[in-house]
């Protein structure tokens, strides 16, 4: 008699204590300072999860265009700072600058100012995702200016630019390199039409993937003088159109075609909703995954409790 069987069955309804783990972490606040879509001096207190949903950044170089060696060691720590206040970005962590340091040591084939393959040799040994240079100048009345430029490590594109400055009396330095780290979470307005109206509270858009927009964008809906009469999100996305939501429901006979609209707030890369095509290839992976682990289950449990 096969006595696995039954003390298997019994031991399923313990397998839930498995999440218990999950449940048990906790949501905390977290401060976002300046949004990039926000107006100037904006402070938002939002709900934050365990695991923020950014792209590991690598500082690959600080530099102070006056030679001065303390200034730049000051510019790479406020860059760090920066780059955890700001939204669709992390620092890389210290094992990550551990393995560029550990590199370079043993004469790492790149050099200031970096090329397009330096960048990727730094992404392959550091594993960061994006790296980031921060260019920083004094000047006599004390102010500075700073310029951040995030480059792509697979290919060693540059994708994006900003640019800061502080008149401070007190910490201008970080204050601009803050500026220029935040300027590049900065999007553009998208502009296009409605083409269509699907659905009731639903509205299709001349913005596509091609345009620049992203998944998950907020819309405003124009009026006769440009000024917004209602607002919604991206929640589908192709090559030369998207889907759209439109709030309130009261203005659902303001929502016509042709209408003018424009995206603000674009999510960076990391942050945006996937396009009902790949949420198509992921459940497809899922299913073939659960199947596949389905099919070795129900082998185990019959060759388990299988007569012998």
């Amino acid at each position: 008699m096969n006595h696995f069987a039954p003390r298997f069955r019994l031991a399923l309804p313990l397998l839930g204590l498995v999440a218990a783990p999950a449940l048990l972490n906790f949501a905390s606040a977290q401060t976002v300072v300046s949004p990039p879509a926000a107006a100037p001096g904006t402070i938002a207190v939002v709900p934050a999860g365990p695991k923020r949903v950014a792209m590991s950044v690598i500082v690959a170089a600080a530099i102070d265009t006056t030679g001065d060696a303390d200034n730049a060691r000051k510019a790479l720590r406020a860059a760090n700072a920066a780059l955890g206040m700001t939204p669709g970005y992390s620092a890389a962590p210290a094992k990550s600058y551990q393995a560029l340091a550990g590199a370079s040591l043993k004469d790492a084939d790149w050099s200031f100012p970096f090329t397009a393959t330096d960048y990727q040799k730094i992404g392959k040994v550091s594993k960061g995702e994006k790296a980031m240079t921060i260019s920083i100048t004094p000047a006599a009345d004390g102010s500075f200016s700073a310029v951040a430029e995030m480059v792509d490590t697979k290919n060693g594109a540059l994708t994006g630019y900003g640019k800061g400055a502080s008149n401070a009396p007190e910490g201008a330095l970080e204050l601009a390199v803050r500026a220029a780290v935040v300027a590049l979470g900065e999007t553009a307005r998208i502009s296009g039409i409605v083409v269509s109206k699907p659905s009731g509270y639903m509205a299709r858009l001349s913005t596509g993937i091609n345009s620049g927009a992203r998944g998950g964008a907020r819309v405003e809906y124009l009026g006769a003088e440009g000024e917004p009469i209602a607002f919604g999100t991206i929640i589908d996305i192709a090559a030369g159109e998207a889907l759209a939501t439109f709030a309130p429901e009261t203005a659902v006979n303001d929502i016509y075609v042709n209408q003018r609209i424009r995206l603000v707030n674009n999510p960076s890369e990391k942050r945006a909703l996937p396009t009902v095509s790949e949420l198509h290839e992921k459940d497809y992976a899922s299913f073939e995954r659960n199947f596949g682990f389905s099919l070795a289950l129900v082998g185990a449990v019959y060759y388990l409790t299988a007569p012998k």
